[in-house]
């Protein structure tokens, strides 16, 4: 049972490490570099990131969610069914750490479920109309809740990847010490 828990911490991690990798990495480089690339270009620029950003906001964080909700959920049955002893929990409340991952999620959702495509419908207008202001402030608002959303989840990651270190550190067996 230690060994299917380490493995599945192990999924947890991965997912976490994907999710705020990929956070960081298109949200901030690729982006930049992507602008910087195609400044004569604005309309490729925008369909790239739009599609990059489409298959990370759906597609990896979806099945990094899914590997870390694997991984509570069977931590969760192992500490009910089985006789494995172990302390992992590191906060001094309980459910810190899967109160986090859910508003993680939720954000995630949001993002990719609803607040994308709504962010697609404005920038294929203010494609269609590049005079009307109205629809640049609307997508710039969209924008900037884009970023708001993934500062935030950045932030909650970094918390979980800190408390799920501690948890592991803790998890792990210590070796005896002799007295020589």
């Amino acid at each position: 049972m230690k060994r299917l828990v380490y493995t599945f911490n192990l999924f947890y991690l991965l997912g976490l490490s994907l999710w705020l990798g990929g956070m960081f990495l298109l949200g901030i480089l690729v982006e930049i570099i992507v602008r910087i690339t195609l400044k004569d270009q604005p309309l490729l620029a925008s369909k790239i990131m739009n599609r990059i950003m489409d298959v990370f906001n759906v597609e990896v964080i979806y099945w990094c969610v899914g590997f870390m909700v694997a991984a509570e959920i069977i931590k969760i049955l192992v500490k009910r069914f089985s006789k494995l002893e172990f302390s992992p929990r590191v906060t001094k409340r309980r459910y810190v750490k899967e109160i986090i991952l859910g508003i993680m999620v939720v954000l995630a959702i949001y993002m990719g479920s609803f607040l994308r495509p709504e962010m697609h419908e404005v920038d294929k207008l203010k494609k269609a109309n590049p005079a009307d202001q109205k629809l640049q402030i609307r997508f710039d608002r969209f924008h900037s809740k884009f970023v708001n959303i993934y500062s935030i989840n950045m932030i909650l990651g970094l918390s979980l990847l800190y408390i799920h270190g501690k948890e592991m550190a803790r998890f792990r067996e210590r070796p005896t010490e002799t007295n020589g």
